[in-house]
């Protein structure tokens, strides 16, 4: 994430919060015959229990809004406006707010694990971390992807900005043409994207994605709530959270009913490479909130110059287990709290 970013968010939230008051932020959520929450996601095959949530919440006079986003910096800027009320969100771009900006936001459960995929170009000679050396590796720098590859190449005696040429994308669609066409030797993406890339001629290299995570973090993203929607509506928190996690084991347990869920939300999915996926623990789907491994989020950030500071302290402070434990009946420590 850019500093230029995060400058823009505080700036639309100061301005926000001169304008309008907490209710009128957050809106009226009753419409017509029950209550419409709003919440967010992007397309990702991560985020697909989230997404389909709504077969879990028949009879329980509580609809779900999908509100679609195309990132995770998108969502977590409406859930600070209060324009939704939940959505899924990357660690790392809340560590990287709380480098500037106080949000009134709590991760109520997690939802993903894992999530990076490396590929190479067929015969780009990629077998071993020492082979990166004088490659062109792409991702999209500041993303979770781009943080797990510097820091476990780092981990591996190699440094992608001084060791290989890093190339910079702007989406991670266009890693997959920008691979295709030959302009990089590899790339670090997330299914089902990564499944399509080695499909289209890219290779896996079991080496390097064995050790993706050294040194780094194996979390992703977990489910970020507006604050002032759990402390008005704390029925309508209980009762979304209780069929997501409804939907969630339903799903956890049938990688193939998995790919088609995801499949009817998004054109184009080759479901055969997410359930793979799923299976290789490509992406590994957990409810808990590790704080041990969230709190190295930022950590790494920091690290790698990411973030100006350390956000850890103020991050772990907004891991909000009490929803969670209610919903599963298990204890905070059971669902990774410290301490």
């Amino acid at each position: 994430m850019s500093k230029s970013w995060i400058w823009r968010l505080c700036v639309a939230v100061a301005v926000l919060a001169g304008i309008v008051g907490t209710a009128s932020a957050f809106g009226d959520p009753h419409r017509g015959d029950g209550v419409t929450v709003r919440i967010g996601w992007v397309p990702a095959a991560s985020w697909t229990p989230w997404a389909t949530l709504q077969e879990k919440l028949k009879g329980t006079g509580v609809n779900a809004e999908l509100v679609p986003f195309k990132s995770s910096n998108d969502s977590l800027t409406a859930l600070v406006k209060g324009e939704i009320q939940l959505a899924p969100v990357g660690y790392n771009n809340v560590a990287s707010l709380l480098a500037d900006s106080k949000p009134g936001v709590k991760f109520v459960s997690g939802i993903s694990e894992h999530g990076s995929v490396f590929v190479a170009r067929k015969g780009s000679g990629i077998t071993t971390w020492a082979d990166l050396k004088g490659k062109r590796i792409a991702s999209v720098r500041g993303s979770t992807q781009y943080v797990n590859l510097a820091t476990a190449m780092s981990n591996h005696g190699v440094d992608l900005d001084s060791d290989s040429t890093f190339v910079n994308m702007q989406g991670f669609s266009d890693l997959n043409f920008a691979l295709q066409r030959g302009d990089v030797d590899a790339i670090c993406t997330f299914p089902p994207l990564s499944g399509q890339a080695v499909q289209a001629g890219g290779v896996e290299v079991p080496e390097i994605q064995s050790g993706m995570y050294d040194g780094s973090f194996t979390v992703a993203s977990g489910i970020l709530a507006n604050e002032d929607f759990l402390k008005q509506h704390p029925g309508q928190a209980r009762t979304l959270l209780t069929a997501f996690v409804q939907r969630f084991d339903e799903l956890k347990k049938d990688p193939e009913q998995w790919a088609r869920s995801y499949a009817g939300l998004t054109a184009g999915t080759d479901k055969q490479s997410l359930v793979e996926a799923l299976k290789k623990q490509y992406i590994k789907p957990s409810l808990n909130l590790d704080e041990k491994q969230i709190r190295s989020v930022p950590r790494v950030l920091h690290r790698l110059g990411v973030i100006k500071e350390d956000t850890g302290p103020a991050l772990t402070a907004r891991l909000d287990y009490s929803l969670l434990a209610k919903v599963t009946g298990k204890s905070a420590r059971d669902l990774g709290q410290e301490g």
